[in-house]
């Protein structure tokens, strides 16, 4: 307990307040008619008092610790009770990240197996769900061995702190979203049980996240938030069904406003038949929105993978770029393949060159930045040179922001140009 963890002299910290403040804070957040958390947490062993000396004070309780356990390299966060509060001997708060299921669907199975584990070895907490998506549960430093022998035993794993591949999100997918274009949660578990030691094992100069959104509407905001993203698309237009959409046209859809909502002008209507121009289309999914299932996604499913976004980093925001336009994903069940055409670009090729190149906290976006566009094709995901060249040259390379020129701000010539790119390039990947 070294009075170095708190970065000020210790002759400016607070003073404990007095027994009876701390009682009368914790009260005050006890009336009302609504549910208090002060009351629920009394129920549990956590240290409700230290919380109370950090409401009277306005400063932290807590400094920063660390537990060790053999065989728990990552997912456990450690903090003991400030020198300030003169608490003796200090009060050790340690908790594990839990990895869990998709989409945070849990069985009550699964739930009561937690609720046990919380009981047996630590203070009768969970949080759900932390902002990485995982469960944070409590734990009495003495049993973090015996938590993580009984979470592994009931199929779950304590990962995802540190320079690891954190808890890895997808949208609900299938589960919840008619738009799904692929099975977000079974890709995300995908992942985890291929990438395993990534979550459990801190190996690389910064953190990695995967995100997979379902459809080009990235409810997930995954562009912007993960070093590997992969989004559901498909080739061409949207489908279009006639007999539905002439249902709902006459339930009150409005066709011609369906028609101006288009952002490039790749539909019209000729009074009697919706048309949607393939080569124009960029997957807003605005006329699907509006018309779904009279309009839904296009039968020639496949994924996108984008690299580098951010929204913390070196360099700051940044929005992912596109590393692999279009992997064919023909009939669901070949989702795991697909996935692999991934897994062998960033497992086996980007990641262990940036775990080689990386500079300590750079993630793999501002490495992307850094060693250029270019050179990150070649070298890095060691594309082939002809095609590293075709992706370079298309600005942009997708319908995404990944040069910060739209598609929508090109001219129509190089709006064919970019089209024409872009197909090549996507038969490549066949």
């Amino acid at each position: 307990m070294a009075s170095e963890e708190l970065p000020i002299d210790p002759a400016l910290w607070p003073e404990p307040p007095p027994k009876e403040k701390v009682e009368e804070y914790l009260a005050e957040l006890e009336k009302g008619p609504w549910p208090s958390h002060v009351t629920e947490l009394k129920k549990t062993k956590y240290p409700v008092y230290i919380y109370g000396m950090g409401l009277v004070t306005g400063v932290t309780p807590w400094a920063t610790s660390a537990a060790k356990a053999p065989g728990i390299y990552s997912g456990v966060l450690s903090r003991i009770s400030h020198p300030w509060t003169r608490i003796s001997p200090p009060i050790f708060e340690d908790h594990a990240r839990v990895l869990i299921p998709s989409a945070q669907v849990f069985t009550t199975t699964l739930l009561r197996f937690l609720i046990e584990a919380s009981r047996k070895y630590g203070w009768g907490s969970l949080q759900f769900i932390g902002g990485t998506g995982d469960v944070v549960l409590n734990v009495v430093r003495e049993k973090l061995i015996e938590l993580d022998v009984f979470l592994r035993r009931i199929g779950l794993d304590i990962g995802g702190s540190g320079d690891v591949m954190r808890n890895t999100v997808s949208c609900p997918g299938p589960l919840l979203c008619p738009y799904a274009i692929y099975d977000t949660l079974k890709a995300r578990d995908f992942t985890y049980s291929c990438l395993i030691d990534w979550a459990t094992y801190p190996q690389f100069p910064y953190k990695i996240k995967f995100k997979y959104s379902g459809c080009p509407i990235d409810c997930l905001k995954a562009q912007a938030r993960a070093d590997y993203v992969v989004i559901g698309t498909w080739r061409g237009a949207p489908d279009v069904d006639d007999e539905r959409l002439k249902q709902w046209i006459e339930e009150g859809g409005d066709v011609e406003d369906l028609v101006k909502s288009c952002p490039t002008g790749a539909i019209a209507w000729d009074g009697s038949r919706l048309s949607i121009d393939g080569s124009k289309c960029v997957k807003c999914m605005e006329c699907i929105r509006r018309a779904y299932p009279a309009v839904k996604p296009g039968k020639e499913r496949g994924l996108t993978v984008l690299v580098g976004g951010t929204i913390k980093s070196r360099n700051g925001p940044k929005l992912a770029k596109v590393l692999i336009p279009f992997i064919p994903l023909p009939s669901p069940d070949k989702l795991e393949e697909a996935l692999m055409t991934m897994f062998q670009v960033v497992r086996d090729r980007i990641v262990p060159k940036w775990d080689e190149e990386g500079w300590r906290r750079e993630r793999i976006g501002d490495t992307l930045i850094r060693v250029t566009w270019n050179r990150f094709l070649s070298d890095f995901a060691k594309f082939d040179p002809d095609l590293a060249a075709k992706i370079t040259k298309a600005k942009p390379t997708e319908p995404y922001y990944t040069y910060g020129i739209t598609f929508f701000n090109m001219s129509e010539e190089q709006k064919g140009k970019y089209l024409e790119d872009l197909r090549k390039a996507m038969e490549t990947w066949q």
